[in-house]
This record gives structure tokens, sequence and C-alpha cells, in this order.
């Protein structure tokens, strides 16, 4: 094969003007790369890079003209490393492979390896790979079914891989069946020292020729495996170490082995000798290139070394670089880029391994660079210690964590530096002086005045995250400072705390467990209250809906939170930045954030100081949600509780301060799992015995008696919430709740509000939980019960009534007749009940369409199984193509023939299999056919004859996120007598309440043109 075969691949893949090649000079590639993603990329060296919302996700390799036998190899295990390109193309004299870079498999033999191959005949694989499938996702929804979706133990992300080979080692040198084994501390602390002298040694830093010499790297790994292996000679180099970096990892150095764990260690670490050949069984560290992992990655070996208890006690949840990344982007690359300037003043709380620090310095070097260069390597040298010295602060309660971070500040400086010589200049003293051991919490400390004496121009982190009561500092602080904080929440402390050292100037940023916004308790409210007076809240991101992704040993939602003091009153004029992310293709595997444009969007602060419900409105809703929430405030259902006719409770618990209640006794009981879906009926003999009601709670007889509609607190499958009548007698048990009354009529009428759309919808769009993630997932007293109560006509009641026991008698047939499984929904009875629903509460076509959205996508955006519900179209439900499209462009058409009555809408719909494009024409003339489907032609034609300028790689824009169709969901344009829209062809961007949002973009667009078009002809 000849040079030009890389371009023959790219053309046949379509994608020959949508990668970036490495210039001739190799010197860059076109793409402006994050700094430390471009030195690795420069390492690794690829040909050519097809590049999706920022991120490097295939490397194309050209070997056709290469003369080096090992290059080959040398990519599989650079890129393995890399771990940020899932899927890369090697292109060799005899064929074109593909390989899945997430994946490193041993040969049998353990001697070396590869990446995994994808097995794919050339169609195949210019299929899969084709620009459209990319572009919409399809390429990445394949590979992750086929290859990375697969429980395999042997498939292992390189991170994986490390951690895993690290506990192995530490279990090793821990047992306490072998003699002469480790304390778990001595153990930590030795894996941690061998570890970062590989650092050193692949990140081609100088360390002492007396202990590791070498002339390459592959030479010096050798010699440190001989080292290991003379326990004698290892200590004295920790000795040496010590000196160097200032006690920091190396100071206790009496760590004895004998002469079998020094055996081990170094068979461990023998496996990275090419040229012997051999691999030490179930270790990779041959494969590992430390220059190219991430330093990072040191949080992560970090983590692994730490036990589950001490990980417990810390409330410790390790922050993904990704989200690193981000908040550093939106904080000190926005100062260092308005300031010019390659300095600010950084306070990182609860550091862990310090990943913000270090990562803000690595951005402060890489500005200090860009400003006044790097040529004078003294200068160099000094300044970014400078640097370092003078803008890193940063407090833990774990002494090690401290340590770890502070190496990895030494790290970060060395890799700046020429030559890379631990010998050439000394590293600034951190610990004592810029990290503090202590509690964020103890205001008598000295690193208070340190920081206050060093003004942070930010506070970056990612408190503890869960309850401290015993921790007597942090209740003392709470106590002392007047403070209301639920259930001791720590991260709600962490949030007022920061004010203690903030300026006008100091920006935070700080990631938090969600549920301290979506708590409805009390305590939780005085703290959103304080919290949101306190500060001028610039943007918060909602990753509720994907907790499960984030964070991989925590399932748990978190958010990040952007704020800043409040002068006086403004935070009632201030606009929130409110965005989030949904399940996606990108998120699981490539770590990857990609923003929606219905996820973005700008919210009044006052609206959360006045709404409980509004984090929930912001991430699920729109302003229209919004809008209509506030027009439906009525009195509620629990306006009717009176605890004389009409009952509501909780069912019976044992716990703290029991009371006897011989009342109960002799009354059957149901267990939670017998209460079924739209009606129970009772089928057991079980009863209370006089043992059975020592109770806490549901200790109300009237909650069990007469009718009655119970609730599980827990909705079905993340779904439905479980809603069901009875008029048996019978206790329930903790979990279940009931409202009950000897007034059948009262209760039918409730359980059909209850079972309609609307309310699905309300409690959707104000439970703090339902696809938040905490549990309960629907309160019953703060957010069932509130649920607006309308004073219905008299025929409308009845028709309730009427409709509420007819789908109670089909809930009763269908338990008869089958028993098992869940009943479907009764659609002839439920739209009878919604039609009366909406007409009563005065709902107007936008909201019955907000209502369907929340029902058919909001509440399946954060499940990962349903993601085919709310993409993919069908013939034979709601989401029926030629309907939904149908019913989104006659929106437009009543809408605008309403503004121009003497003007008329054409639409021309085009659906494409992988976009869809609609073209409004405006004319003066009212067509015989309002919608056509014009014949079908290619992506390029139907661009063409919607805008002379439009092009496919105008809507795929690979450096602009924003102008990418398949991230923002949205193209819009307008010509002289038409308007187009372009979306991908997936159901939600389709749906009618989709309709309103566009229609109101496209209505501002024309309002600003015609306004400039007037203030145009005035000045004429």
């Amino acid at each position: 094969m000849s040079k030009t075969e890389l371009h023959k691949l790219l053309i046949k893949l379509n994608l020959y003007g949508s990668v970036f090649f490495r210039n001739e000079d190799g010197s860059s590639y076109g793409f402006d790369f994050h700094p430390d993603i471009l030195n690795k990329i420069d390492r690794i060296n690829p040909d050519a890079i097809y590049v999706f919302n920022n991120q490097p996700l295939i490397l194309f390799f050209d070997l056709t003209l290469n003369e080096d036998l090992n290059k080959e190899s040398e990519i599989h295990k650079q890129v393995w490393s890399f771990d940020n390109s899932p899927i890369v193309f090697i292109i060799n004299d005899k064929d074109i492979s593909v390989y899945n870079a997430l994946n490193f498999v041993k040969n049998k033999d353990n001697k070396g390896g590869w990446l995994e191959k994808l097995n794919l005949s050339e169609k195949e694989r210019n299929e899969r790979f084709s620009f459209w499938n990319l572009q919409s996702g399809e390429t990445w929804a394949w590979f992750q079914d086929e290859y990375l979706s697969k429980k395999n133990e042997n498939q292992k992300r390189v991170n994986q891989r490390l951690f895993q080979n690290i506990k192995e080692v530490r279990k090793y040198l821990t047992d306490k069946a072998k003699p002469n084994y480790l304390e778990e501390k001595s153990s930590n602390s030795l894996i941690l020292r061998l570890i970062f002298i590989r650092y050193l040694i692949d990140r081609d830093i100088k360390i002492d020729d007396n202990y590791i010499s070498g002339e390459n790297i592959n030479e010096k790994r050798k010699n440190f495996v001989l080292l290991i292996s003379e326990p004698d000679s290892l200590n004295k180099l920790f000795e040496v170490l010590n000196e160097k970096f200032n006690g920091v990892l190396f100071k206790e150095t009496n760590i004895t082995l004998n002469q079998d764990q020094a055996k081990y260690l170094a068979d461990v670490f023998k496996g990275e000798l090419e040229q012997q050949g051999s691999l030490f069984e179930g270790y990779f560290f041959e494969i590992f290139d430390f220059s190219i992992i991430p330093v990072e990655v040191i949080s992560g070996i970090y983590e692994s070394l730490i036990d589950d208890e001490t990980k417990d006690l810390d409330s410790a949840v390790y922050t993904p670089s990704f989200l690193v990344d981000y908040i550093l982007t939106d904080t000190v690359d926005k100062y260092l880029n308005e300031k010019k300037t390659s300095e600010c003043k950084i306070f990182e709380v609860a550091v862990g391994s310090g990943i913000f620090l270090v990562q803000s310095l690595r951005r402060m070097i890489e500005k200090e660079i860009e400003i006044n260069g790097s040529g004078n390597k003294k200068e160099f040298s000094n300044k970014i210690r400078e640097i370092a010295k003078n803008n890193l602060f940063g407090i833990d309660i774990n002494l090690e964590a401290l340590k770890v971070t502070c190496f990895s500040i030494y790290i970060a400086l060395l890799d700046y530096q020429q030559p890379k010589d631990i010998d050439k200049y000394p590293f600034p003293h951190l610990l004592g002086t810029n990290l503090f051991e202590a509690n964020f919490f103890d205001s008598t400390h000295e690193f208070n005045t340190v920081v206050a004496q060093n003004t942070p121009d930010f506070i970056l982190g990612n408190p503890p995250w869960k309850s401290k009561k015993e921790d007597n500092i942090h209740v003392n602080w709470i106590k002392n400072n007047n403070k209301t904080v639920g259930r001791f929440e720590i991260a709600q402390s962490f949030l007022l705390r920061t004010k203690d050292f903030m300026s006008e100037k100091t920006k935070s940023a700080l990631i938090v467990t969600s549920t301290i916004f979506y708590n409805v308790s009390d305590k939780t409210r005085s703290f959103k209250d304080e919290f949101l007076t306190t500060y001028c809240v610039e943007k918060f991101f909602d990753l509720s809906p994907v907790r499960r992704l984030i964070f991989e040993k925590k399932n748990s939602p978190a958010s990040i939170v952007y704020y800043k003091l409040s002068k006086k009153e403004d935070y009632l004029k201030n606009i929130i930045k409110h965005q989030s992310v949904k399940y996606n293709r990108f998120i699981k595997y490539f770590k990857m954030l990609v923003i929606e444009k219905f996820d973005q969007k700008d919210l009044l602060q006052k609206d959360f100081l006045e709404n409980d419900w509004m984090f929930k409105v912001a991430l699920y809703g729109s302003y229209l949600d919004l809008k209509f929430l506030k027009k439906i405030k009525l009195s509620s259902i629990k306006s009717l509780i009176d605890n004389k006719t009409v009952f509501k409770g909780a069912g019976i618990e044992r716990g703290q301060k029991a009371q006897y209640f011989p009342d109960l006794i002799g009354m059957t009981i149901v267990e939670n799992s017998q209460i079924q879906q739209g009606f129970t009926n009772i089928n057991t003999d079980k009863t209370l015995k006089e043992e059975d009601v020592f109770l806490s709670r549901g200790r109300d007889k009237n909650i069990f008696l007469g009718h009655k509609i119970l609730f599980k607190e827990q909705t079905l499958n993340e779904t439905e919430p479980l809603i069901s009548y009875s008029n048996n007698d019978f206790v329930f048990r903790k979990g279940i709740f009931s409202v009950s009354s000897q007034n059948k009529n009262l209760i039918m009428l409730l359980y059909a509000l209850f079972k309609s759309d609307f309310s699905k919808y309300y409690l959707f769009l104000i439970s703090g939980a339902w696809g938040v993630g905490t549990r309960p997932a629907i309160r019953f007293d703060e957010e069932l019960l509130n649920l607006p109560l309308k004073d219905f006509k008299q025929e409308e009641e009845k028709i309730l009534i009427d409709n509420a026991k007819l789908l109670i008698k089909y809930y009763i047939d269908f338990f008869k007749d089958f028993k098992l499984g869940e009943p479907i929904e009764n659609q002839s009875i439920l739209t009878v009940i919604n039609k009366i629903i909406y007409k009563s509460y005065d709902i107007k076509d936008y909201e019955k369409d907000l209502i369907d959205y929340t029902l058919n996508i909001s509440r399946y955006q954060f499940q990962q199984s349903k993601q085919n519900l709310i993409i993919n179209f069908n013939s034979s439900d709601h989401r029926n193509k030629k309907n939904v499209l149908e019913s989104y462009a006659n929106i437009y058409v009543r809408e605008f023939e309403e503004i121009y009555y003497d003007e008329f809408v054409k639409i021309e719909i085009f659906p494409m299999r992988h976009f869809i494009a609609m073209n409004f024409i405006i004319t003066d003339v009212k067509p015989k056919i309002t919608i056509n489907y014009p014949e079908n032609s290619d992506e390029k034609e139907v661009l063409k004859k919607l805008a002379n300028n439009l092009s496919i790689e105008k809507i795929t824009d690979t450096k602009d996120p924003s102008k990418n169709l398949y991230i923002q969901k949205d193209i819009k344009g307008f010509e002289s007598d038409s308007f187009y829209i372009i979306k991908p062809n997936e159901y939600k961007c389709w749906h009618p309440a989709m309709a309103w949002y566009d229609i109101a973009e496209f209505k501002q667009a024309i309002q600003e043109a015609e306004l400039e078009r007037l203030n145009s002809s005035a000045d004429d």
C-alpha cells in the first residue's frame, strides 16, 4: 500500500474533510486541543484524528512507510495508556485494522499483547465508521453494545487494570499468613513510592545515577527492577528522594522487605522489559506508559490503597478528571485568558489527591509559556515554582492525601522543566504552609489566617457527601454560627462556610450531592434560603440524571454549583445559567459531557427561592412548565384531611420510642409486595399479634379502615407511581401510605385525579427524588398530598367518579384473570378522565403537550434501559413518525397564521436517515396541501434546497460543538421567503412540545429582524 492509503480510506468513510491531519513538520493538528491532551497526542503521533465534542475519538496511523519493527507494538501500548480515544485505525502494507483502544489483550503465552481487534469485513468497516454513523452516534451505540457492555473480567481500561494490579500487590504484602508481612500503612507507603518512581522514570526525569542509571527509559526500568530486588539499596534511594522531595512520601524509610517480598515486587515490575519478552502473569506493568497515563490517575491510585472503612469515615468521593476539566474551563481558564495573566490563587477544600490544584497549576504554567515563553530555563523554573508557592492552597483532614497532592504538584513542575532533573532545582515547601492538615470548620487553625492573607480568586473542590453529626468541630461551627443544615449534611455546611474566605472577586465552584437542593425538609429549606440570599449563583450544572455513570463507586446524584457573594439583594435579579446532562451514548464509556441545547436554560434565582420544586423543573422542564405550575397553584388535597372524616398516614413501623397499640391486634397485615397497581385484593390470613403492636408510626387505626387510596413511596421501575384502591380493612407497613374515608365518592374522585396524566406530570416535576436518585421517590405529605385540587362541577365530578369505578373494575378483572405481572393501562378510560381534568383545570393545548413530553420523554431520560422510548420512532403508537412530524408542523401553521392573517405557511418535510428537515415557506396564497413530502434526495440536495449556504460540514462542525447538529439537536435559519429547522432523526427532538420552544425562538428572531429593519428605515 502507498502513503495515500490513509487518504483513500478516509474518502471511503466520507471523513476526508472531517479529520485533522498532522502537519508535515509534525508540529500541530489544526485543532485547539487542551495542552495536556495535545502533549500526549504529540507523543503518540497519529497521522489523523477524528474529533467529536472536542474529544479525539478516533486515531489513524499510516505505517505503510514505517521501518521500525516495534512501532506498531508501541502504538498499542501508548493508545491504551492514553485512554481518551476508543478507536484506532492502523494501516499497514497488507491490511487496515481497527482496534478497541480501551481494551488491551495479552497473548496466550503472556508475552506482549495487542489492543482488541474489531472483526469487520471491509464493507462492515466502511459502514460502521462512515461519516453519518459517526456523527449521529450509531457507531458508538454499536461499539458499546458489541464491545464495551459485555461483562468480561478481562476487559479493563488502563486505570482499572492499574488499580487492580496495585490492589493485588497490596493483598500479597499484607497477607498475615506470610512471614514478615507488612502492616497496611507500610504496604501502602511502599506501593506509592514504587509507583511514583516509575512515574519519574517513564517521564524521563533524572533521579540518581548511583541507584537508577541508563541511557534510555528502558534501561532505567531494568535497573529499577534490579534495585527493587535489593531492599537495602532501595531504602537508601528512599532516603535520597526524601531529601529531594521535602519529606513527602519518602520520609519513613525503614520498610524492611525479606528476599521473597523483594523478588515478588521485582517480578511484578520485570514484565516492563521488552527485550526479555517476559510478562509476569496477571500484571500489566510492561504495558503501562506513565508518560501518557495522566498524573491525575494518582487520585485513583491513592483511592485504591485506602480501605473502605477509611473512605467511609472521610466521606470521600474521588473526582473524575473530565469533571475537573469542565470546572477549570469555566473558571481558571476563563480568568487567565481574560486577565492575560499566568497566576490566580486557588483554594481547594477537601483536597483528596489535589486534582484541582494540580490541574490549575498546569493551566497556569501553560499560560506562562504562552505569555513569556520558557527559553531561559532557570528563570522559567523559578517562575513556575513561584506560581505554585504563591497560588496553591488547600486543606484536608488526611495527611496522606496532602502528601500525595504535594508530590503530584512536584511531578507537574518537573514535567515542564528541561532538564527534568530533581537535583537541578529545589522544590517549594508546601506542607504546613500551603497545604494544611485541618478540619475545614476549625476557625482557629492557622490556615484561616493564611487563606485570608491570600484571598482566593477561586474556591474549588469536591467536599464529603454525607451527614457528619459525629464531627464535633463541624457541629460546633453550625451551632456557634446559627446555621441550619439538614441532617448535619456536610456539603451544605461547606457551601455556607466558604463565605468566610470569599471577597467580592472570589468565585467558588464545588461539586456537591444534589440532594441538598432537592430535599424538601424544613431544615433544607432554611439552608436553601440562606444559600440563595447569601450568594448569586452563576451556574448550576446538574448531573443527577447520570448519577450512576459519573462516580463509578457512588450511586449518588451530583451537581456543580458556581457562586459568588451577593451584593445586598442582587440575588433577586440574578440569572442562573442552568445546565444538565441526560443519559446519552457518550457519557457512560467515554466520559464526555454532551450538553444539549434544551438542557441549557437561563432562569431567575428568585424563582428558586420562591418555589421548592424549582431545581426539579429546571432539570426536566422549562420556563413554560414554570408558568404552568404557577398557574395551577390551588388548594391541595391536603386541605381535605380533617382527621374526622378523611384521614391520611403511613404504615406501621417499629422504631425508637415505640408504644403499645392494642386496637390493632387481630387486624389483617398486608406486606408491601402485596400492594398492587390499581387495585389491591386481600388474600392473606396473617394478622397482628400482641407482640406486633409496639409501634413508633402508623398508629392511627382510621387510615387502615374503609375506602382508601394506597400509595407506595417507591415508583415502579422508576417510571410509574403505584396508586391502588381497596375497601378492605387491613394494616400495612412502612413504605405504604393511605388516604382513607368512609365517603366512597370522595375516594373515587381522588382516585381518578391521582390516576390522571396531570397528576403524574405534576408529581414528576415537583418530586425531589423521582428522576434525581434519592429515596424515597415520592414524599407523601410534602409532594403527593400537595397535588392541586379543583372544585369540580357536579357533572364533571360524576364522570370522574364513574370512570374511577370502571378503572378499578378493569384492574379487578385483570388480577382475577392473570394474577402475575403489572396491568397495562386502560387508555380508553384514562382518556375520558384526562379530558375532564384538562377541561376543569383549564389546561391549554401547549400545556397538554408539556404534560405529554414529561410522561413520554422526561421521565425516561435518566433511565439507560428506556432510551429507545425517547429516541426511536415507530409506526404503532404515539411515536408514529408521520403523526409526530405533522403534529409538530401543524403547531407552526396555527401559530403563524394567527400572527400573519393575510399570509399562509406551506411546510416541506424531508425525513432523511440521519436527520429530518422542515422548510417553512411563507406565501400569500393559501396552499391546497399545507404539508407535503418532496421526493427524497440525498443530504446535500436537501441542504441546498433549504439554503444556498448550507452544507454538511456546516451542520456537523467538528471545531465548534455549538454548531454541531448532533450535540445542539437543532439548526435553524432564515431565507428571504422561508425559514427552516434541521434536527436529528429522534422522536424527542420532534415532539410537539418542542414546537412551542422552537416557534418562540423563530418569533423572537423575526421580531428582532423587523425592529432592526424599522430602525434602519428611520435612520435613512
